[in-house]
């Protein structure tokens, strides 16, 4: 499905045999509606036949049809119980903005993105069924089984084939790029940032625990070598934490999670300053959990500093 954002295209999984249910549905364009009826076209069917679609995660370019598919053929629509409200138009979106200024984001920056924010592509809907971890989707002779893997999100969902160890993945395991560790608040309190990329190591492990055969992903090729995979996206964390980590002992004063990303990635404008920021800060929490990195506050903003456990600083 062709999205309007850098990632590329988008994939979405029908599966025919029993309820017709789509994984993932592609953003609210009219480009991608119109690859959406030849695509169901090709295995003889009708968007009208669509009866339910699992949402992986809330990202516009994975859920932004639902409403209008539903609109046509009643499809239930089901998200993961954390990322629910962000779909159902019910979270506190100033939350999240508070939590960008804490990490230094200026209030004027915001703003223009907020004001650049094309509202089409992020449609709300309220009839919504949560995904709980566990929870079972069944077919015709199969069923998919669904699992709780935080990390780009916090309610991201993948689907499970138990007997051939096939996983559904989103955004979760990409062959060609990492998925960003958005920064966003905790499910539980909206003050409070969430670890994201702590969230997604953790994740990793448990991906490799399920002895995986195959990954079909949200953007991209399938992924016939998860281990290796898993292992690479490993490396280029390790990678990315040094490069904070010397960033940040550059001339040895704080800085705030903004300053350093506009340092490392000083070409991106308006909105993708966002996901910058993210990466940045997710691998500050990872220096900082392990005694690299401290932070304080100071007028409403954190900062960070090395430590003397940081190899970069040692004299």
């Amino acid at each position: 499905m062709p999205t309007p954002f850098k990632v590329g295209p988008a994939n979405v999984y029908v599966f025919t045999d029993g309820p017709v249910t789509l994984i993932d549905c592609g953003p609210n364009t009219w480009a991608a509606g119109n690859a959406l009826r030849p695509g169901l076209a090709e295995l003889g069917l009708v968007v009208e036949q669509i009866a339910r679609i699992i949402v992986t995660h809330a990202h516009p370019d994975h859920f932004g049809l639902g409403p209008r598919i539903h609109g046509v053929s009643g499809a239930e629509v089901f998200v993961g119980v954390h990322d629910l409200p962000k779909i159902s138009g019910t979270r506190d979106m100033y939350a999240t903005g508070a939590l960008l200024m804490e990490v230094g984001i200026p209030l004027d920056e915001l703003l223009q993105w907020g004001r650049d924010a094309p509202r089409d592509l992020d449609p709300k809907m309220e009839e919504l069924t949560p995904i709980h971890p566990g929870d079972r989707f069944g077919f015709e002779g199969f069923h998919l089984e669904a699992l709780h893997l935080p990390g780009h999100t916090s309610g991201h969902i993948c689907m499970l084939e138990p007997e051939r160890r096939v996983l559904f993945a989103g955004d979760t395991l990409i062959s060609h790029i990492t998925p960003n560790p958005i920064l966003e608040p905790t499910p539980e309190d909206p003050t409070v940032r969430r670890k994201s990329l702590i969230e997604y190591i953790r994740t990793l492990d448990v991906l490799l625990s399920l002895d995986l055969e195959e990954v079909w992903p949200g953007h991209g090729e399938p992924i016939l070598d998860p281990p290796a995979l898993i292992a690479g996206i490993e490396q280029h964390h390790r990678e990315r934490t040094e490069e904070v980590a010397l960033l940040l002992a550059a001339d040895g004063e704080p800085r705030s999670g903004w300053e350093l990303a506009r340092r490392m990635f000083p070409g991106l404008e308006g909105f993708d300053n966002y996901l910058g920021v993210s990466e940045v800060v997710a691998h500050l929490d990872l220096l900082e959990e392990e005694g690299r990195a401290a932070s304080f506050e100071r007028d409403g903003v954190v900062y960070y500093r090395g430590t003397a456990k940081d190899p970069s600083r040692a004299q």
